[in-house]
């Protein structure tokens, strides 16, 4: 379900972490259910444990998942699209928005560019 980018300038901790949420808006993930084990996950990527890790504990200190000692790690029931998540996302693309425009990207390639990532088509073929 988790695609990893390893040409991508996003490092691979965040693409982690954006993929869970994700799959967590999405409804794949509900409150409480299990995530898969660091090992387990780090094994099918392919990554070194300590990168799953990272991802998973910035998520824990965001308060999107909780771990559960001996148990695995869960998706928070308190979870609810997190504002400070949401703001911190919009905050970041205005930075982006206002460089793109700089650089003289239009107004309709953003909108084209806005479409084709909120495709479902594009998001579940990113692998």
């Amino acid at each position: 379900m988790i695609a990893i980018d390893l040409h991508s300038r996003v490092p691979v901790y965040e693409q982690i972490k954006e993929q869970i949420i994700w799959l967590i808006n999405t409804g794949v993930y509900t409150p409480d259910t299990k995530l898969p084990s660091i090992r387990t996950l780090a094994s099918e990527l392919r990554l070194n444990v300590n990168t799953v890790k990272r991802a998973f504990s910035e998520l824990e200190a965001k308060g999107i998942v909780y771990s559960v000692q001996g148990k695995g790690v869960f998706v928070s029931p308190f979870y609810n699209g997190n504002d400070a998540l949401k703001k911190e996302a919009l905050d970041t693309l205005a930075v982006f928005l206002r460089s793109a425009r700089a650089k003289g990207v239009t107004k309709k390639e953003v909108s084209d560019l806005v479409d084709e990532t909120y495709s479902f088509k594009v998001m579940m073929t990113n692998d």
